[in-house]
């Protein structure tokens, strides 16, 4: 959770102290699903779902799917604990968008019928806490779900999803986003028409613009294995993906000021 907490630690100067920024202009996301760790109180995440979670009634380990080493979770509860750490650590009001991180976990081990009926309790929560003004809207942000084959699984059909908003709020549901991977080795959210929306079958880019849902991306680098020569420079890398038609932004992991401020640079360009 560090990272939450650099960002609030930047934003409690520039926006609290400094006031050179109006939270207005600042735009928020974050996610909830996986159980984390705590680096900054030494809890690897199987201490801090014992001593955090369990020991405190958050959640119950039934509350877990499992899958390796990967442990989700689809409780309102856990979720409402994720975002009032968020508020905490990056000191702020509210969230613009918060996300269900690999939900595709959940649905593997549930199957459909359960997975459906947690995820539409869990909208439920969302737009509650959209009332309560702790969040602007919510999305999911899968690893493999939205680029599966319509047989696997793991396949997550984003028009069902947007049914299960639907169901909740009516027209007025704040289902606004989604995230997927996209980068020069990984284009399938813009190639393979696994989406069917209205009855035709579309790419995830395609079948969100036609649902109104925006696209955020992941892994631009892939995870940094498209970072040497032979796939071209960091740069164009990061250009391919902000300049594919459809994309809102991309998620960059960065660990130096000094790449900030470059990828900054980068983005004002396009």
């Amino acid at each position: 959770m560090r990272s939450e907490r650099d960002v609030g630690s930047v934003l409690s100067k520039l926006v609290r102290k400094d006031e050179q920024i109006d939270r207005k202009n600042v735009f928020l996301s974050t996610k909830a699903g996986i159980i984390p760790g705590d680096i900054d109180a030494q809890l690897r995440p199987d201490k801090y779902l014992q001593e955090v979670l369990v020991e405190k009634e958050i959640l119950q380990r039934s509350d877990l799917q499992i899958i390796d080493h990967h442990r989700h979770v689809m409780e309102p509860s856990f979720y409402e604990f994720a975002i009032q750490q968020s508020l905490k650590h990056m000191h702020v009001d509210y969230i613009d968008v918060h996300y269900i991180h690999n939900p595709e976990v959940s649905l593997i081990v549930l199957g459909e019928e359960i997975f459906y009926q947690k995820l539409q309790q869990l909208f439920s929560f969302y737009e509650q806490q959209v009332e309560r003004g702790l969040i602007r809207y919510y999305g999911l942000a899968v690893w493999s779900a939205f680029a599966e084959s319509p047989n696997s699984p793991g396949y997550i059909s984003l028009e069902k999803v947007l049914d299960m908003a639907h169901s909740v709020a009516g027209k007025s549901h704040h289902l606004r986003f989604i995230q997927a991977p996209l980068n020069h080795s990984n284009q399938i959210a813009a190639t393979d028409l696994n989406q069917q929306v209205y009855g035709r079958w579309r790419t995830l880019l395609q079948a969100a613009e036609e649902l109104g849902i925006h696209v955020t991306t992941s892994a631009p680098l892939d995870c940094g294995k498209l970072t040497d020569h032979q796939h071209g420079h960091v740069d164009e890398l990061l250009s391919f993906v902000l300049k594919t038609p459809g994309i809102l932004s991309t998620m960059i992991g960065m660990r130096k000021i000094d790449t900030v401020k470059k990828n900054l640079k980068q983005l004002a360009r396009n």
